[in-house]
């Protein structure tokens, strides 16, 4: 899953935006008429997991310096979902203290967890710029489904469905299709949940998990409308 979430940074901050085939259509949670309260969750924030990456020859150049100077080759990581009242999410992945992303430019780069937050909300502060350019790039694509979804709480239960942009055909090199996950876990309090199991609806198969993902306030969220609502007709 670590892997996966990734990779899945890597195309959201690369703003691949198309026109993909999307599968598992009649899996989706009944978006129309779901809602979540504060209740279960807070949601004027995000929730994020983290874990650390180690990389041997081959990492990406910026991680290859750092490695060269520090001789740590354990990356930190976080991965984090921006839930709504709606039952949008959005999965925010792959984010490091180290990564020079256009939307998140900053004068330290530090490989903690900490300095991961901070490229965060520097990319959530992008999203409002005056500069169009910035604007388009750092929107957080609201026209593309890739690594948005869905999530419904039962009491004490959480699910959470989520698109993953992969090749339909493994020996093509691009990514056209939109495959439906699900992530299974348990709500701890109104502020953490665990997950617990992963499925892939491609494949049918079920990796067990157990991630905690722990709140973080933020003073805004991305801003953007329920993919699956302003696009129901196409989930018809």
């Amino acid at each position: 899953m670590k892997n996966r979430i990734f990779l899945l940074i890597i195309i959201l901050i690369s703003n691949s935006c198309g026109i993909f085939k999307t599968h598992h259509k009649d899996k989706l949670i009944d978006f129309e008429n779901n809602s979540l309260s504060n209740e279960s969750l807070k949601l004027n924030g995000y929730y994020f997991t983290e874990f650390e990456l180690e990389y041997g020859e081959n990492a990406p150049p910026f991680i290859d310096d750092y490695i060269k100077k520090t001789g740590i080759n354990k990356i930190k990581y976080l991965s984090a979902f921006f839930i709504y009242e709606d039952g949008f999410v959005i999965n925010v992945g792959g984010i490091n203290g180290l990564s020079h992303y256009y939307c998140a430019e900053k004068e330290n780069y530090e490989n903690t967890y900490e300095s991961a937050h901070k490229t965060i909300e520097l990319m959530l502060e992008s999203q409002n710029s005056t500069e169009k350019r910035t604007k388009r790039i750092c929107g957080f694509s609201p026209d593309d489904i890739g690594s948005k979804g869905l999530v419904q709480i039962d009491k004490d239960k959480i699910k959470i469905q989520l698109y993953r942009i992969e090749m339909q055909n493994p020996t093509k090199d691009s990514f056209n299709s939109a495959y439906l996950y699900e992530l299974n876990g348990t709500i701890k309090s109104d502020s953490s949940f665990v997950i617990k199991s992963e499925m892939e609806f491609r494949t049918k198969e079920i990796t067990p998990e157990n991630q905690v993902f722990e709140f973080r306030q933020t003073e805004q969220k991305p801003n953007i409308e329920n993919y699956f609502k302003k696009n129901k007709n196409r989930f018809k």
